[in-house]
């Protein structure tokens, strides 16, 4: 389902028939801003635009771009799956959007190198290669943590009962990036209102559409002044969507629980009923 962009070092997915563009949002200062209005879905249906919308932190959106979420992609719901750390150094602007109900689901409690950036990018790089020069091996081992873990498994199991409970607007979630902690909150998402695993898998790599821009400049930046040299492959591992770390984090679920319906219903008490539910909410 993916292809290698050998320029970029990034794994680019193959378009969705029915999805342009990945939902992309046009936003100047949140890029990896995406609508999963129009994904396929079960029987037939599509998923209702502007009723889930995944993103990056949003204290790096403009003005514009917070009253743009508002008005024109009806966002009343923000979920932030950061750590406490996370938010109190870039906290969510709450102040302007008013309207919005904020939600914190920490899906770790604590820094996990490579997924939260409590520190700067030179910090995340300079911690991964302490071991051993293996960047994307230390970050694969992170992602079942996030659908495994106590704490993990508590956000993404609140996550999923503001959905099914969500009678209006669109709920709009993110991390720092979007890719990781976002990216499978989305994942179990799409899985619940079962869109087919290829358009999942795809969706999933689209972050590296969006993101690719803002990589390279900052890449340009750390060169222009001679800063950690060499750091394309540490970089590359923190901030692409890599489809090993998708599988890694799914076989583990698989070997745990045996499905990813047993994991919804077992795991995060999300039963038949609940995704009869929710898909009675988020398709048409």
């Amino acid at each position: 389902m993916a292809e290698s962009d050998l320029a970029g070092g990034a794994e680019t997915p193959r378009a969705v028939p029915g999805f342009p563009d990945f939902g992309h949002v046009f936003l100047q200062g949140l890029p990896n801003t995406r609508d999963l209005g129009g994904l396929p879905a079960a029987g037939g249906k599509r998923i209702a635009r502007r009723r889930l919308v995944r993103s990056g932190a949003l204290h790096h959106g403009t003005d514009t771009d917070l009253r743009q979420l508002e008005s024109m992609h009806d966002v009343e719901r923000v979920v932030d799956f950061r750590t406490d750390v996370e938010r109190q150094k870039e906290p969510d602007p709450k102040g302007k959007m008013a309207g919005v109900v904020f939600y914190d689901f920490p899906v770790f409690e604590e820094g996990a190198v490579g997924i939260t950036h409590e520190g700067d990018v030179a910090q995340d790089v300079r911690a991964l290669r302490r071991f051993n020069g293996k960047p994307f091996e230390m970050i694969r081992q992170l992602y079942p943590e996030c659908l495994l873990g106590e704490r993990g498994m508590g956000a993404y199991r609140d996550f999923l009962q503001v959905l099914l409970g969500a009678t209006s607007g669109a709920t709009l979630w993110h991390c720092t990036e979007g890719k990781d902690r976002a990216g499978l909150g989305s994942i179990l998402v799409e899985y619940a209102l079962g869109v087919p695993e290829e358009a999942i898998r795809a969706d999933y790599l689209a972050t590296n559409l969006f993101v690719r821009t803002w990589v390279e400049k900052m890449l340009d930046a750390l060169a222009r002044h001679h800063v950690l040299e060499g750091a394309d492959a540490d970089v590359d591992a923190l901030f692409y969507a890599q489809t090993e770390y998708y599988d890694t984090a799914f076989d583990a679920v698989r070997k745990e629980f045996g499905s990813m319906d047993n994991y919804l219903h077992d795991g995060l008490g999300f039963g038949p009923d609940a995704v009869e539910e929710l898909r009675a909410r988020y398709l048409e």
